[in-house]
């Protein structure tokens, strides 16, 4: 299957795939183009797989054991900004802000990157949903509410906690 999605690339994305490593910086254009084959050729077209891959990328990013004993330890407001945080650790583009956090929502937008596409965006919601397991908010749901690849004007994501979840200030999740 991966050599389906790599051969539907463009050649210098092939490159860049067959001779860079995990830890090299990748022009958001070529993860966008990436992403966007990845979710045609493995999946419907949909999104689901480009969402599935950002969940995959999270729990790698954040598998570590001190960022989980971070995540068991702090309260859920500190540990979902910090996630925000994260950002700028693996992207030289645009930034996440926390807008709104409480009464059972977490409300993030992702500012300054320039034209991302519709499966980067889903690939972010992968991302977002699998930082809130990793927070301790096992039944939480994510929705990219708000698309500029789409009709929006920015790039908008809401959390929303499960009913028999904490998101207030000061808990443990």
């Amino acid at each position: 299957m991966l050599e389906r999605v790599v051969a539907a690339c463009r050649p210098a994305v092939r490159e860049r795939l067959a001779t860079g490593n995990a830890l090299d910086w990748h022009p958001l254009d070529e993860l966008d183009e990436f992403l966007t084959v990845l979710d045609r050729v493995a999946g419907r077209g949909d999104g689901t797989v480009a969402q599935g891959a950002g969940a995959a990328s999270a729990r790698v990013n954040l598998g570590r054991m001190g960022m989980r004993l971070a995540f068991f330890l702090g309260r859920p407001e500190f540990l979902m900004r910090r996630v925000a945080g994260v950002w700028r650790q693996y992207n030289d583009e645009g930034e996440m802000r926390v807008l709104e956090f409480g009464n059972g929502r977490m409300t993030t937008e992702l500012v300054g990157v320039q034209s991302p596409s519709w499966a980067f965006c889903a690939s972010i919601t992968g991302w977002l949903h699998e930082a809130a397991l990793a927070a301790g908010l096992k039944q939480s749901t994510v929705s990219h509410v708000e698309c500029c690849t789409s009709s929006g004007s920015r790039c908008v994501w809401v959390l929303r906690k499960a009913p028999s979840e904490s998101l207030r200030p000061g808990r443990l999740a």
